[in-house]
This record gives structure tokens, sequence and C-alpha cells, in this order.
């Protein structure tokens, strides 16, 4: 468990503190807008969106213990297409929050973005891109 907590320190230690500044501020920006969810936690929909993002977590961790920080990472981030699917039967009751529709729209595109991101590199991991690009110890 010591393990696996320090390398989730690590993982995030990377994205916020190793990155190069645009991917750093595009990393904030989304970790920001999924953890917005903790200002609508009385909504079941935020709870699912807290939940699929600390499952998110573990799974981009246990990638991380084994591959290192590769472009196969974000694949994790498929995890959001069945929270949005499942969203989409409610947009009845979402509906009747204004606030929270408008933050569940922002998160949707942004995740989209970042889906889209997460597609090119793991498109850049089957086509050979496999080394970790990025590490918290420098070599």
């Amino acid at each position: 468990m010591i393990r696996f907590l320090g390398s989730a320190l690590e993982l995030f230690g990377i994205v916020f503190l190793r990155f190069r500044t645009l991917p750093r501020i595009w990393c904030v920006w989304l970790v920001g807008v999924n953890l917005g969810c903790l200002f609508f936690l009385g909504h079941i929909e935020a709870q699912v969106v807290l939940g699929v993002t600390a499952l998110a977590v573990v799974a981009q961790t246990l990638v991380y213990m084994r591959l290192g920080f590769t472009r196969v990472l974000g694949t994790t981030h498929l995890l959001w297409l069945p929270m949005f699917a499942w969203m989409a039967f409610r947009l009845d009751t979402i509906g009747a929050y204004p606030e929270m529709s408008r933050w569940l729209a922002v998160l949707l595109a942004t995740n989209a973005v970042s889906l889209m991101i997460d597609a090119t590199d793991a498109v850049r991991f089957v086509m050979g891109e496999r080394n970790p690009h990025y590490a918290w110890r420098k070599a």
C-alpha cells in the first residue's frame, strides 16, 4: 500500500511539477474541472464523477507502477465514456439544476478534448513510442 501511495504521489508530481508549461496548465484545468464535483456532492452525478475519477487515478497508478509514465496512461480515461452515456439518460434530472448542468457541460467538453489527446497518445504508443517520457527522478 505504501508503494502504491508513493507511486500515486510520483504520478501527480510528474504532472504538476515536471510537465512543460502548456501540458501542465492543461492538466491543472482537467483535474480542477473534474474535482468540481466536490461542489455538487449532494447529487448522484457528482458522486459518480468522483468515483470514476478515483477509479481512473487508481488505474493510472497501477499502469505507472508497471510501465512508467508512458503514452498509454490516458487510456484509463475511457472510464469516462460509460459515465457520460449514463448521464445522457439523466438529462431531465440534470437540467433541473442549472449550476450543475453548466459544470457538467464544461466537464464533458474538457474530458472530450482530453480523450482526443489520449487517443493520439495511444496511437503513438501502439506505433512504438513505448518508453517512459517523463520520470520523477532524473536519470
